[in-house]
């Protein structure tokens, strides 16, 4: 397979807005929320290659990260009881990344509709993945949550400076570890069980971070929704990972394709004549040969779709689209 690739999306978030949280406190929503907070150490700062003036920079980025992790449960799922007067579990659950800003997005009638779209003790349960932070997004911690280990590299550090940038990369392992051990335990406690139908979203590192799941640990989910992923990045390093997946034995492959449930979700900014960018790849693949790819290799289990919208603009459409068809 050719290289990559794309450059950064030309529109950005506005990483300095502030967070409404009002609707956390909102009545008659059809959901409650209860919340919990998680920490996790400092990354550690990779000691080859790095000189005693980098380390102190890095210092700065190499800190402790706080989430907090706010859980929406359907009313219905409390007031419903079945006869034996057990809670009914919810039967699906959505995890979203960037939780701070995917809560800010939302309102009032969104959490109605979605809580009276569905039949009886089906509404989805939302789980926002925040951090302690009063803006949207936490820059620093979500660079390295979101962003894989390089491949290639074979120590157990598994950090590395930004290419182009000072802040820290490479936390993704780390950070499926704390959501499959310390965030969904949490959530299976408060729901009564596991349910069947579990789901992640995220958007640009974020959408690196669905995509790393997928295909490093397509177990975790049953459905993947990759919003305008940063395939740019470290010169296409998740186009490296899909070829790493491709390379799995027939029958893992074979049994992870079988899987019924699998449901894979691609969307990305802009039409698809906007997305490719000569970068330094000497073989392009654009967005849409990453799609069509690997929809292809997932067949009527996967989809993607392109908008003319700015990277993000995205962040609001996807969301908003995974929430309604999960």
């Amino acid at each position: 397979m050719a290289g990559i690739i794309m450059s950064p999306s030309y529109a950005k978030p506005d990483l300095t807005k502030t967070v409404d949280m009002s609707l956390l406190h909102a009545k008659d929503t059809g959901y409650r929320f209860v919340y919990h907070t998680f920490s996790a150490p400092a990354p550690e700062l990779p000691s080859s290659s790095v000189t005693n003036l980098q380390s102190k920079m890095l210092q700065a980025y190499a800190k402790p990260r706080h989430y907090q992790v706010w859980l929406a449960i359907p009313e219905q799922t409390t007031d419903h009881l079945l006869s034996n007067n057990s809670v009914k579990t919810p039967s699906k659950v959505l995890y979203m990344l960037d939780g701070n800003a995917a809560i800010d997005d939302l309102d009032k009638d969104i959490l109605l509709s979605l809580a009276h779209s569905s039949t009886q003790g089906t509404a989805p349960v939302l789980v926002f993945i925040g951090y302690q932070s009063p803006y949207r997004f936490d820059v620093d911690a979500r660079a390295y949550d979101y962003t894989p280990p390089l491949l290639a590299n074979t120590t157990d550090n598994n950090a590395f400076t930004e290419e182009g940038r000072e802040r820290l990369n490479g936390g993704a392992e780390q950070f499926y570890e704390l959501i499959e051990k310390e965030i969904k335990p949490w959530v299976y406690e408060q729901l009564g069980e596991k349910s069947k139908q579990e789901a992640i979203w995220g958007h640009s590192y974020g959408g690196l971070f669905v995509l790393y799941n997928l295909f490093k640990h397509p177990e975790a989910y049953q459905q993947y929704f990759s919003a305008d992923p940063s395939l740019w990045w470290q010169n296409g390093e998740m186009i490296n990972y899909w070829q790493a997946y491709q390379n799995l034995p027939k029958a893992q492959l074979a049994d992870i394709s079988n899987n019924k449930h699998k449901q894979i979700r691609l969307t990305f900014s802009h039409s698809a004549e906007q997305t490719t960018m000569p970068v330094v790849a000497p073989t392009l693949m654009s967005k849409k040969e990453f799609a069509k790819e690997v929809c292809e290799h997932f067949e009527e289990r996967c989809s993607y779709q392109f908008y003319n919208q700015s990277h993000a603009e995205v962040f609001t459409t996807s969301l908003l689209e995974s929430l309604k068809n999960f």
